[in-house]
């Protein structure tokens, strides 16, 4: 059926809790799909089946009962929701912690990659509500630490992306596991066959709702996205900034610090731009805003949720400087440009490690919007350079005032529109001795009759003309055009003012379940589907030298997909070193180069003392001094973000159970 919305979320009756937490996220009126599930999920009884697209509202309509019902503290789960990556499981337990009015429901989130330590005292203290991987939520379940007797709810979130990855049969194991008396709340963009078949044979005969309302009119966007290390991100935009006419956008930070950061520096680089955030009073939002409109500020970096609501039209670009960990999160961003008949270009920043990712989200954004997301090379100085003249002439044309007729038309008929220097060079007669540039004549299309009539300050007696006559007698009219424009243009138009770019090669990545593995389990891990911030800050084109001069070289890959993947190499290690391991490999978009980066920075050492690199599939080896590793271990448990550095096991010995590269103890 087709839902017009005409009701809002008091409807349902929610507790004052609840909504009071709905208001705070700025949702007034439940989407199609809400809608829709909001009154099945809210009975008592019943499994829910929906076929609904990426960006519609999913994680509330499946959320909002959940922290609705399961308000009372208890040990065991009463509530499991399964994703198809970690960065959506991670962002819905997110979305479900922002929907509860109290302490309750607690949730955990629980995917592969990441430390198993800190899930398992998560779920050993009782939490409410699982949110996990499938492959993750196996290995909890094969443990004995995860217990699915007292589950009350699972909720398949994305099941068609869960099938594409090779995860039905994880899922129907879990099933298998789970309390039979549990409700299913299925979620899917598509409904092929397998899930059908699961629909048939686990939930019986059960109606599949379709959320079939109309599609709001899609944003009329060029959608790219740009291949490079984080610390070219600022050089980036820069760019992009400088080569638009007209550039009116917004910049999509992930954090309130990062967006301050952002802001700051290009305001310090002289460009209208402000922050915007929760940390904000109302009143700074409020004026932020107002400026924004008014094109006082033409660049806004702002959060997710300082975003919401913001209704500004003709916005020109939308910019992701991280990439958002879901499609709704890049629907809903982009969606605020290529409105009232105009296009708008969307451009998202992609850090080698995300390569993978990316085409993800292109897939799922595609099947909403029917455009999929392109690469797109960093715009060159020369193009940059060009735009800036561009600019620069606009500028110059528009003060002329009534140049000639009084239009810009006319203006342009004069050679302005073409070039001001040529205009210039054209002015005035004078002879090669004095140094003066050459008379205007019939044959360079410049009619020496009009030039008077060009001459924007009509009384001789104005101070502007008199200034200019005597640039003119002194300078000769080429030099004093140039020297003004050197004076009020000079570091725009100047393009040693922009740094060099590394730029990547968008490589395909291979398929996980091409490595060899157990039946039937798939590669959770999967760097395609990993957050940005899950990896360091990789300086992909930087050179490190050698001692002797010798730069980095790729060392050679020694066999295929090792399980024992935590172990050293075989080489023997010199008195005073340190064989170590990195929890990152080729598949992350890692090279030699990036690693030896990396323990740079963490060790504090030279690059000659990084020595024997050994980049595998999943993870790296390499020998530091002892003390440099120790130094190296310290530093990444300060930072979530940062791969696992740690002592390489002997050869022969395991560090632990380890499973597709990534240590599950």
């Amino acid at each position: 059926m087709n839902t017009e919305i005409t009701l809002d979320f008091h409807a349902f009756g929610l507790s004052d809790a609840v909504l009071a937490a709905l208001a705070r996220k700025g949702f007034t009126a439940p989407s199609s799909i809400q809608a829709l599930a909001l009154p099945r999920l809210l009975a008592e009884e019943g499994h829910l089946v929906a076929k609904a697209r990426t960006g519609t509202g999913k994680t509330a309509a499946f959320g909002i009962p959940l922290v609705e019902r399961l308000i009372t503290p208890g040990k065991e789960p009463r509530a499991l929701i399964l994703t198809p990556t970690r960065e959506l499981a991670l962002q819905v337990s997110l979305e479900i912690r922002s929907l509860a009015g109290g302490p309750y429901p607690r949730v955990a989130a629980v995917y592969g990659g990441a430390s198993m330590g800190g899930q398992l005292r998560d779920l050993s203290r009782g939490v409410e509500i699982v949110v996990g991987t499938p492959g993750r939520v196996m290995d909890h379940l094969e443990r004995g630490s995860l217990d699915l007797s007292a589950l009350e709810w699972l909720v398949l979130d994305e099941a068609d992306e869960m099938l594409d990855m090779g995860f039905l049969e994880d899922v129907e194991a879990i099933m298998d596991k789970a309390n039979p008396n549990r409700r299913v709340a299925l979620f899917s963009a598509t409904m092929p066959a397998p899930i059908l078949r699961v629909v048939r044979q686990r939930l019986g005969d059960v109606d599949i709702i379709e959320d079939k309302a109309t599609v709001d009119e899609k944003p009329a966007v060029d959608q790219f996205y740009l291949v490079l290390r984080r610390e070219d991100k600022l050089e980036a935009l820069r760019r992009i900034v400088d080569s638009s006419e007209d550039f009116h956008g917004l910049v999509f930070c992930a954090t309130k610090v990062e967006t301050d950061e952002v802001a700051r520096r290009l305001v310090e680089g002289s460009y209208a731009a402000e922050a915007l955030h929760g940390d904000l009073s109302q009143e700074a939002r409020e004026r932020t805003l107002r400026r924004f409109r008014n094109k006082l500020t033409t660049i806004l970096v702002a959060t997710d949720v300082a975003a919401r609501g913001i209704d500004v039209e003709r916005l020109t670009h939308v910019v992701n400087w991280d990439l958002p960990n879901d499609p709704e999160s890049y629907v809903h961003r982009i969606g605020r440009t290529g409105r009232a008949g105009r296009r708008g270009t969307t451009i998202a920043f992609v850090l080698p490690t995300a390569r993978g990712r990316v085409s993800m989200l292109s897939r799922a954004v595609e099947r909403v919007l029917g455009a999929p997301i392109k690469k797109m090379d960093v715009p060159n100085v020369t193009l940059v350079m060009e735009a800036a003249s561009r600019k620069v002439r606009s500028i110059v044309i528009a003060a002329s005032g009534s140049c000639l007729t009084g239009s810009e038309t006319a203006c342009a008929d004069t050679g302005l529109g073409e070039s001001a220097l040529d205009v210039a060079g054209s002015v005035t007669t004078s002879s090669a001795d004095d140094g003066m540039l050459a008379a205007s004549d019939p044959d360079n299309g410049t009619d020496p009759g009009r030039i008077e009539a060009a001459r924007v300050f009509t009384d001789p007696s104005d101070p502007r003309a008199k200034l200019a006559d005597e640039l003119l007698s002194t300078l000769g009219p080429r030099a004093a055009v140039e020297a003004l424009i050197a004076a009020a243009y000079g570091e725009a138009l100047d393009p040693s003012r922009y740094k060099h770019i590394v730029e990547f090669d968008d490589q395909p990545r291979r398929d996980p379940r091409d490595f060899s593995r157990p039946a039937g389990r798939p590669y959770e891990g999967r760097p395609s589907r990993g957050f940005e911030h899950d990896r360091p800050a990789f300086r992909g084109g930087r050179s490190f030298e050698r001692e002797g001069g010798r730069g980095y070289e790729r060392e050679p890959v020694r066999g295929s997909f090792d399980r024992d993947a935590d172990r050293g190499s075989r080489e023997p290690i010199r008195g005073g070193e340190t064989r170590v391991y990195i929890g990152v490999g080729r598949s992350h978009g890692a090279s030699a180069r990036d690693v030896a980066g990396l323990l740079i920075k963490a060790a504090g050492v030279p690059s000659r003392l990084v020595d024997s690199i050994d980049v595998r599939e999943y993870c790296a080896f390499a020998t530091l001094p002892s003390d440099a590793a120790r130094k190296a271990f310290e530093y990444v448990k300060r930072d979530a973000n940062l791969p696992s550095i740690r002592p390489a096991a002997p050869s022969g010995e395991k560090r632990g159970a380890v499973k597709n590269g990534y240590d599950r103890a």
